[in-house]
């Protein structure tokens, strides 16, 4: 009995390096659960802090503000008038007729993507966006250079390799630096731009109006941007032309709920982050390809075409249903696609490429419009529709200057459709800004 009583100590002593360790365990799960949850309530207060400045910035009061402060900053350039409303954007319109698949637009000038040390208001920005930038390391294209002709109309876009996060803490972020001085200090003075540390930077000793053309010490992603434009069959009786227009959703990295033309973003390579090849840049850089990626995308959902996971050829975005049809209708005369000219949405200091497409042909218009994660809502409009969205409605700049340069196209003329939006789009730059 004694020895069995011994025994039996001796095997609960044994079993004390299990109780030890079922006690680490046991802390260590409770550890993981309480910073699950910290992780998931600085998410949530990142978010609704995130929507409450969002709400600030898209205030009528700030709109204005920032419109007078980039006015003021930008004197002399075409601004974008369109409705009776005055945006924080410029034109440049093109010095000669580019044509699909336009190859002679854009030139690459370097792959070569250098490390970037970020401040502390860079890393705030970062911080303060979050799970809104899906692939900071994304490679794509800045401008290096708008270049004009003599008259001030484009004749090329000089671009260099970037990654994403570089377009955001050194462009993305000027419209947050013009917020918090906002926040701060409200009056205008002529010297403003010195309190802007960011923008003066990325201006890098250049004039205003110089720098917008030729950014120092920023890498803009370069954006494409297209009014679709095409003939609805769907009801023999009451055939009518209608453009498609989008809500930017809530969590995107920027203008978050305005309206929008779309397809509308960034030129960037059809590849994965973690793609190191020059060869991916190289062959990548085609603006009628991302154009095309972007048409697919947004208009139909064809998120595959976001970003490439697998190792397929970036040609192989010509044989996405919606692109190969589009293509097809080109080459019909039955489609076309036209470069407008170059949209700079100042409070960001950003290049949107800008395109006008327009397709007249029964089947296109059987094709359900899908719109993509980014829209919350998207619609094909009339003229009519497009023109009291408009006129009512919180518009992305970039957009409103896309539309007043297709109103004033010989295209849209020509079919009549300028004249159902009719509007002081056409104003030249003397009268406009």
């Amino acid at each position: 009995m004694v020895e069995l009583i011994s025994n039996s100590k001796a095997f609960l002593n044994d079993l004390g390096w299990f109780a030890n360790l079922v006690t680490i365990v046991s802390v260590l799960l409770s550890i993981k659960i309480v910073v699950e949850l910290v992780k998931k309530l600085v998410a949530m207060y990142g978010k609704k802090r995130r929507e409450k400045i969002v709400k600030k910035m898209n205030d009528p009061d700030y709109i204005e503000w920032s419109r007078q402060v980039l006015k003021t900053i930008y004197a002399g350039s075409e601004f974008v008038s369109i409705y009776k409303k005055n945006y924080p954007a410029v034109i440049f319109r093109p010095g000669k007729d580019f044509r699909y698949p336009f190859s002679d637009l854009c030139y690459l000038e370097s792959t070569e993507i250098g490390e970037l040390r970020l401040t502390r208001v860079q890393k705030e920005y970062l911080w303060f966006l979050r799970d809104t930038v899906k692939r900071p390391k994304m490679r794509g294209f800045s401008t290096k250079e708008i270049v004009l002709d003599a008259a001030g109309l484009v004749i090329a876009i000089s671009a260099r390799a970037t990654i994403y996060q570089h377009n955001v803490v050194t462009a993305n972020i000027l419209e947050w630096e013009l917020f918090k001085l906002y926040e701060k200090n409200k009056e205008i003075s002529g010297d403003i731009l010195s309190k802007l540390a960011l923008r003066s930077a990325y201006h890098g000793g250049n004039s205003p109006n110089e720098a917008i053309l030729k950014p120092s010490n920023a890498y803009p992603l370069i954006s494409v941007q297209a009014l679709v434009i095409y003939k609805d069959y769907k009801s023999p009786n009451d055939v009518k032309w209608k453009a498609i227009v989008a809500q930017r959703g809530k969590n995107v990295a920027i203008k978050p709920e305005l309206w929008q033309i779309h397809p509308a973003g960034g030129f960037e390579v059809y590849g994965d982050q973690d793609d190191h090849l020059d060869l991916h840049l190289t062959q990548g850089f085609d603006v009628s390809m991302a154009l095309l990626r972007e048409y697919a995308e947004e208009i139909y959902r064809a998120e595959e075409l976001d970003f490439r996971s697998d190792g397929r050829d970036s040609g192989s975005v010509l044989s996405e249903p919606h692109v190969e049809h589009l293509v097809r209708l080109i080459h019909a005369n039955k489609a076309s696609i036209e470069f407008l000219g170059v949209i700079t949405d100042l409070t960001v200091l950003r290049h949107e490429l800008s395109f006008l497409i327009v397709i007249d042909d029964p089947e296109y218009s059987k094709y359900p419009i899908l719109g993509s994660s980014e829209a919350t809502n998207i619609f094909s409009m009339t003229m009519a529709e497009l023109k009291k969205t408009f006129s009512k409605q919180q518009i992305h700049s970039s957009s409103a200057g896309l539309l007043q340069l297709a109103i004033a196209s010989d295209r849209l003329v020509s079919l009549g459709i300028s004249e159902e939006l009719a509007c002081d789009a056409t104003r030249t730059p003397a009268e406009a800004g």
